[in-house]
């Protein structure tokens, strides 16, 4: 039974980055400069196109207060498949995210949450109770859970990254833009490089390709399910390949809102003391 328990922590752990994963497949922040530039159609450098496409599309998914319910597979070799369904409550301002995260299903692990804090300019952290030692705990982005992936790569740490535009191409029928990006030289992460495939009706991802310092392949995300809601189109799907670990993650968003507001309560950390007491 304790181990059991652990390894559902581990995974609402995991999964409080989700209130960003999808936007999808890596989440959406405000965006990667302060001012975000509108696409234009001129001529313009490669550089500054592919850093407007990126947050084109934070700037879209960007909403002050959302509500989803996703459900998470995983499939790993040797190992029994693991399905948790979650709520999460996400909050953005201009001075950063907040998202509380909490299991629904199985029902025996409903008293495990999570409140991921991203401040702007500044690291993310992830806040943990733990009710047998009355104690908060936590943690940072870098740590890999079930299928080996990191809360980094699924929140996405767009401004971590250099951009440009590489060109545009037609993928299962839709016209995508093609960006690369590269890490920053003072910036942390096992991503060296990545290429994303944007829709270019709605700038919603379609493709992401993860790379490691020795430019070997380490991650691919699939888009393969889309809601096309004219003012905040997402991806209800995603699967995930790590060759690495052998492992297939399914990402689904089964229900989203955007209601005017959410109680500021919901965002505190007796409020994950309160989901420890079920």
């Amino acid at each position: 039974m304790v181990k059991h328990r652990f390894k559902k922590f581990s995974i609402i752990t995991f999964l409080a980055v989700l209130g960003l994963l999808i936007s999808q497949a890596c989440g959406g922040r405000q965006g990667v400069e302060t001012e975000i530039a509108k696409p234009s159609t001129t001529a313009e450098s490669p550089e500054k196109r592919g850093l407007e496409i990126v947050n084109e599309y934070l700037k879209r998914d960007a909403a002050p207060f959302r509500k989803i319910r996703v459900r998470f597979t995983v499939r790993e070799e040797g190992k029994p498949e693991e399905i948790t369904e979650l709520d999460t409550w996400r909050k953005q301002t201009a001075e950063g995210t907040t998202t509380l995260s909490q299991i629904v299903k199985p029902i025996e692990d409903s008293d495990l949450g999570t409140l991921t804090l991203e401040p702007k300019g500044r690291k993310t952290t992830v806040v943990t109770y733990a009710k047998s030692r009355d104690e908060f705990r936590e943690s940072d982005t870098s740590k890999m859970f079930f299928g080996g992936i990191t809360a980094g790569e699924l929140l996405g740490e767009w401004d971590k990254f250099a951009y440009r535009l590489i060109g545009e191409k037609d993928v299962g029928g839709r016209r995508v833009f093609e960006v690369e990006g590269k890490l920053k030289p003072d910036a942390d992460s096992i991503i060296s490089r990545m290429n994303v495939l944007f829709r270019s009706d709605n700038y919603v991802p379609v493709e992401l390709h993860l790379f490691d310092n020795n430019d070997r392949e380490i991650r691919t995300y699939k888009i393969t399910e889309f809601k096309d809601d004219p003012e905040h189109p997402y991806a209800a799907k995603t699967e995930i390949e790590n060759p690495v670990y052998k492992a297939k993650i399914v990402v689904e968003i089964l229900s989203r809102e955007l209601p005017a507001t959410i109680d500021d309560a919901m965002f505190s950390r007796e409020k994950l003391k309160q989901i420890a007491q079920k």
